[in-house]
């Protein structure tokens, strides 16, 4: 008998139990790792692909475990070669192949122990030592099965083993055995009954007493509540049995392995997919995180049951037990007096593994004392531990109850499940749960396998980063659907929609077959889906508006995710991609369809924009987000060239649009300004749109409000450059003809030097290729040009201030009333924010500043008599428009056909802007010599032209032009005009315009 305690207390079947468990579950992570690092090519070692190794690893395979390097000293030269390296890249695999074996004899040698000592094992009376009995056979079994589908293995230890002999002379001391153990596993499940089939009765004993344990837990949820199992009144603590877990393992382990060769299996799988599996996942990782919540609550309250009723109950208990040795004896009744004392900082583990100890000596058949036969202490000690552990391991209790870490190792199940509640309404809104399972993968680590700690966490953070933009996704695709729904709406209430409804009324009075097409397209007329015949049924935007709540109430619940040390923000995935997608609807609206090449009209994307942000407006309903910000992000980086994806913006379209196509065809003389419509229009056939439908008032309006005020100063920047480079272009013919323009503009009033000037002008330059226009031609159509630019963009400032002055009236005349206050110099210096509010100032700063930026390598003189030069050649240049006839005033338009109208904007804006530059002050002297010059002219001409009829005469276009420029310059006024030309000149030039358009209508 002394002799049985003497070995019984030797054997640490408890401490051994703990210890080896562990090391089992870390080395099933090594033996995992190495599986990995075999099977994939990149990781593992780079020599085995090596093609001067296919001999040797041939060889080592097919003669495993017998390889003799030195007696194959041809075959093995090239590992001779470099036996260190291999040695050291596949050293650690090779040690952990003999840990294995050193752990599985320890583990067959405890287990056989138990055995011999004829433990009686029951789950409900020894827990931790049938437990710690069972999960040890588990994790032998899962250790063989694994070793035996590593690939490479056997090449591993065969390589590694040659070059350690051709280093050190003979082989690795463990090799033998180790060769061995891997032909033994071939077959694991052959080879490991061999080895536990003496273990039989033992396994079998404690595979009994999980049978009622394992019958309730495997009922039905209906048999569960009519027993008030699943009752949060009547046994709330039930709840949190780790039942849901159980059902998730099993959910896992059979879709994973359910054979799939026959149709009838394949169905019996479908089967297997638990639909509402999402929402059972949900209220797991809820009740678990209301668990961490409130964990000191818990912890106080089993702090003070231990202390006011376990203590007592188990010193009284243990007091009336008689039987006990010495031994077990002083191990309870020193368990009885610590729980009487324990605090919060009490370490619980030596009371636990007290009990763990006591389990295992008063198992054994010859111990004096049974714990089968003291049934009342073994369920009472066991509740002591289970409240200890509630009390200091609570993290474990939620890791053995409710760790969903398992997924780590089914992906595909992981992503087919999550992918299914995003098309499931009714689950959606539980689609989140999967991103919080990412966060459990970390528990699937151990600390003998540090090299899985980077894999697992990155894929955790990849699939938790996937499920999020999936998530997202899925709303943004929604909200896209009810964004379409409510631009259909929109366009039942358009213009363009009315007036087709109009027509086809019109075609329906007249009857016939009018009538009949007119009925095919008669569109649907608005407010028609607001009729319903049942108040049940759902129809397609409740449908998108039900799935929107639900996908969006699974995002709002969170305001952070914590996953592998790293926070994740829902709601910001959730407002990054509503951005994005509501970026790619406008641009992609931002084209007509029917015209790739061209851009809808302002006025219909603006409507497209506004019927975007109705249903946008409406998710700050569903989830919180900051809807303003959002709609700040998108529309004011849609006002400059390149947004924050450095992708095209709406004010680049438009801009590009604008002066490649409109300004460019305009210029070639396809449109003309008119200044009665403000709009280009078209003055011929060949052009694929309407330009007034792009260019009138309305149109600059919504372009505004679309590309806002930066998108204006970006475009009005753009043609300022155009007009900079017409300036320079004028300049150069300017230079090739200065001693001819200095002549002129010291001997105006001398008729015959004029004629020679004028002749020069108008020499048609036949030696140069493509140059066919005289200069005077070339000015005047590069200064008309400068004047429809200058047009379109005081029509688009104008367009600005208006909707400055109806979305912001305080701040715009506020701003109106201090610019107005100022003189010129005081409206200059502001020039460029008065442009940015719209408004026109005396002088054109953009161009002033484009000028200066040109003529930085010119001498300042030298560009004044340029500019000087410049004027004068404009103004006795204008005569030549006496014999065009598309030059003929259009008053109905108060335009010209070839848009010679804008000539007087023209000057007048660059006289500004290149005097201004030089800083002289003389802006209103050169304009007095440049109406001096161009009336004289325009005289002189109108004379030589009297009584001529073999040309045209469209003098009183020219008459008009005067008047006009005098009209829209503030440093001349009709006085100087009168004194220079006489007033009646021009009210005769209206009159005869006016006539000669009544005469063409007649």
């Amino acid at each position: 008998m002394m002799a049985f305690k003497m070995e019984s207390s030797q054997l640490k079947i408890a401490e051994k139990l703990v210890i080896l468990n562990d090391r089992a579950v870390g080395m099933l992570t090594r033996i995992y790792n190495i599986k990995k690092a075999c099977a994939d090519t990149k990781s593992k070692p780079a020599f085995l692909a090596d093609k001067h190794m296919e001999n040797v690893i041939k060889h080592v395979a097919r003669k495993f475990p017998v390889v003799d390097a030195r007696m194959n000293t041809s075959t093995f030269h090239y590992v001779d070669t470099m036996k260190e390296d291999i040695i050291k890249s596949l050293g650690l695999y090779y040690y952990t192949f003999a840990d294995l074996m050193e752990l599985k004899d320890n583990i067959l040698q405890l287990l056989t122990t138990m055995d011999a000592c004829q433990c009686q094992l029951d789950i409900s009376l020894n827990y931790e030592l049938t437990a710690g009995y069972l999960n040890l056979v588990v994790n032998l079994i899962c250790l063989m099965v694994l070793l035996s589908r590593v690939d490479d293995r056997k090449v591993v230890l065969g390589l590694f083993n040659a070059a350690y002999d051709l280093l050190h002379g003979q082989s690795e001391s463990s090799f033998p055995r180790l060769g061995q153990m891997i032909l033994d596993y071939e077959h694991p499940m052959r080879k490991l009954s061999e080895d536990l089939g003496p273990l039989n009765r033992l396994i079998s004993s404690a595979l009994s007493s999980l049978s009622p344990v394992y019958l309730r837990r495997n009922i039905t949820a209906n048999t569960w509540r009519n027993a008030q199992i699943l009752s949060l009144t009547a046994n709330p603590q039930q709840i949190l049995y780790a039942a849901q877990t159980d059902t998730v393992l099993w959910l896992l382990r059979h879709l994973s392995e359910w054979p799939s060769s026959s149709k009838k299996a394949s169905k019996h799988c479908d089967e297997l997919v638990d639909r509402q599996l999402p929402e059972l996942l949900y209220y797991m990782l809820e009740l678990r995180q209301l668990v961490t919540k409130y964990s000191d609550v818990i912890q106080r309250y089993y702090l003070k049951y231990v202390n006011g009723y376990d203590a007592i109950m188990t010193r009284e208990l243990v007091a009336n037990i008689n039987d006990l040795n010495e031994d077990d004896a002083a191990i309870l009744s020193d368990f009885a007096s610590s729980i009487s004392s324990i605090n919060s900082d009490t370490d619980l583990r030596a009371l636990r593994l007290d009990w763990f100890r006591f389990q295992a000596r008063t198992s054994m058949a010859r111990s004096p004392f049974l714990l089968t036969k003291n049934r009342k202490l073994a369920i009472i000690m066991n509740t002591n531990v289970f409240h200890l552990k509630m009390i200091d391991l609570q993290d474990e209790m939620l890791k053995e109850t409710s760790d969903l870490s398992v997924y780590c190792f089914y992906i595909k199940t992981l992503e087919r499940q999550w992918r299914s509640c995003l098309t499931l309404p009714s689950q959606s809104r539980f689609a989140l749960c999967f991103a919080r399972i990412c966060g459990h993968f970390s528990c699937a680590l151990h600390d003998m396998c540090p090299e899985e700690k980077n894999h697992i966490l990155e894929k955790s953070l990849a699939l938790c980063n996937s499920i999020l933009d999936d998530v997202c996704q899925s709303i943004t695709d929604v909200v896209g659907a009810l964004c379409e729904y409510e631009l259909r709406l929109a366009e039942q209430t358009s213009p363009s929609t009315i007036a087709a409804q109009i027509v086809s009324q019109m075609l329906r009075t007249k009857g016939g077959k009018n009538a009949a097409a007119a009925a095919q397209k008669d569109p649907t007329p608005a407010g028609e889906e607001s009729y319903r015949a049942d108040r049940q049924t759902l129809t397609y935007p409740d449908k998108l508006q039900t799935t929107l709540i639900e996908l969006c109430a699974g995002v709002s619940q969170y305001r952070q995710l914590f996953v592998s040390d790293h926070f994740f923000a829902p709601r910001e995935y959730l407002s990054q991609h509503i951005e994005h997608k509501f970026v790619d609807l406008i641009l992609a609206m931002a084209v007509d369809p029917a015209s790739p090449s061209t851009p809808r009209r302002p006025s219909d994307l603006l409507m497209i924009i506004q019927s975007y942000m109705t249903v946008l407006q409406n998710i700050d309903a569903c989830v919180p987000l900051d809807i303003t910000r959002l709609f700040n992000n998108v529309l004011l980086q849609q006002t400059q060239p390149l947004d924050s994806r450095n992708k095209e913006t709406m004010t680049y379209i438009y801009t590009k649009w604008y002066l490649e196509v409109v300004l460019r065809r305009a210029s070639a003389g396809h449109m003309l300004w008119s200044e009665h419509l403000q709009a280009m229009i078209s003055s011929g056939e060949g052009i694929e749109f309407a330009p007034e439908q792009y260019t009138d008032p309305r149109e600059l309006r919504c372009l505004a409000q679309i590309i806002g005020p930066y998108g204006v100063k970006y475009l009005a920047e753009r043609l300022t450059w155009h007009v900079a480079s017409q300036i320079g272009e004028l300049n150069k013919i300017v230079l090739a003809n200065r001693d001819v323009l200095h002549t002129a503009r010291t001997n105006f009033d001398c008729n015959e030097r004029m004629k020679e000037v004028m002749q020069v002008l108008s020499h048609e330059p036949k030696e140069k290729k493509g140059s066919t226009s005289s200069p005077a031609d070339a000015i005047l159509q590069r200064t008309s040009i400068i004047g429809q630019i200058f047009s379109f963009r005081d029509a688009l400032h104008t367009a600005l201030e208006q909707v400055l002055l109806h979305r912001l009236p305080f701040l715009t005349s506020s701003f109106a009333n201090l610019y107005n206050s100022m003189d010129d110099n005081g409206k200059s210096a502001l020039g460029e924010l008065g442009a940015a509010m719209g408004m026109q100032g005396p002088i054109d700063i953009a161009l002033s500043n484009a000028v200066r930026a040109q003529s930085l390598q010119v001498n300042p003189d030298e560009h004044y008599q340029m500019s000087c030069l410049l004027l004068v050649a404009i103004a006795i240049s204008l005569p030549k428009l006496a014999t065009v006839e598309s030059a003929t005033y259009k008053p109905s338009l108060r335009a010209s056909l070839n848009n010679t109208h804008c000539i007087p904007l023209a000057v007048n804006t660059m006289a500004g802007a290149l005097f201004h530059h030089h800083g002289r002050g003389d802006i209103h002297l050169r304009m007095k010599e440049f109406l001096a010059l161009a009336s004289s002219s325009v005289l002189r001409a109108a004379q030589e032209m009297d009584g001529r009829q073999d040309t045209t005469n469209n003098q009183s276009a020219l008459y008009i032009m005067l008047e006009q420029l005098v009209n829209k310059c503030r440093w001349l006024s009709m006085d100087v005009l009168e004194a220079c030309f006489p007033y009646n000149l021009v009210r005769t030039a209206y009159q005869h315009c006016y006539q000669q358009e009544a005469d063409t209508f007649q």
